[in-house]
């Protein structure tokens, strides 16, 4: 099932398909462009420096709601 998910949202990584950029499944990111069949995310550590910016199909992630 693909999603749409607009810019800027907080979406969560679930493939380990990209560990060599040093982001895997469970690394938390946000939408920074829109493209025709994918994502760019961009993932970030505590400090707010950037780990990765990688294209992910809409497949590879999910809306992220961070809980109470």
């Amino acid at each position: 099932m693909n999603m749409s998910f607009p810019l800027y949202a907080r979406v969560r990584l679930i493939t380990d398909k990209y560990l060599a950029e040093g982001v895997g499944n469970g690394a938390i990111g946000y939408i920074i462009e829109k493209y025709k069949d994918a994502y760019e995310v961009e993932f970030s550590d505590a400090q707010g420096i950037t780990i990765a910016q990688i294209a992910v199909s809409p497949n590879e992630i999910i809306l992220h709601e961070p809980s109470n």
